[in-house]
């Protein structure tokens, strides 16, 4: 196993990797390659931006696109996308890379890392990594309309 950063020529297979994850019955996303190097670009173009990528004997098995904030007295990492493939979860290796990033903020003296999810699962995985919960809620609303609410928007 390997940590390394991420390079322009890793977007095909981290957003193959992000279709296989967030398309899972799990999630039940409908990501096309088209739509999840789009979203991963949104990402990257974000500033300060730094990308991890976990591989296995050269296969990309996970990564985590994450970017560097601006915060009162010291900067701050945020954690944007997180994901080790399915098959090889519960094996630590989510714990390597959550460590290498944690590495990674200290060398550069940040204040800290920071993330969000809705995922329990996720929420004890990174408490296991010494993450705090903190009171913040997280609040999220649909837009999508069906075509007869969309119709009666304008009238």
């Amino acid at each position: 196993m390997k940590i390394i950063y991420y390079e322009e020529q890793h977007l095909i297979p981290c957003a193959q990797l992000l279709m296989s994850h967030y398309n899972h019955e799990h999630f039940n996303c409908k990501f096309t390659q088209q739509r999840a190097c789009a979203y991963l670009q949104e990402l990257i173009f974000k500033p300060r931006f730094i990308g991890f990528l976990l591989l296995e004997k050269d296969k990309l098995i996970g990564f985590s696109f994450c970017h560097i904030r601006t915060w009162s007295d010291a900067d701050d990492l945020y954690i944007d996308e997180f994901i080790i493939q399915d098959t090889y979860q519960k094996r630590g290796l989510g714990s390597k890379l959550l460590t290498f990033i944690y590495t990674y903020g200290s060398s550069l003296a940040l204040a800290g890392i920071t993330t969000t999810t809705n995922v329990i699962s996720l929420t004890q995985f990174y408490q296991k990594n010494n993450f705090l919960a903190h009171d913040i809620a997280f609040l999220y609303k649909g837009c999508k309309k069906t075509d007869a609410e969309s119709d009666q928007a304008f009238v």
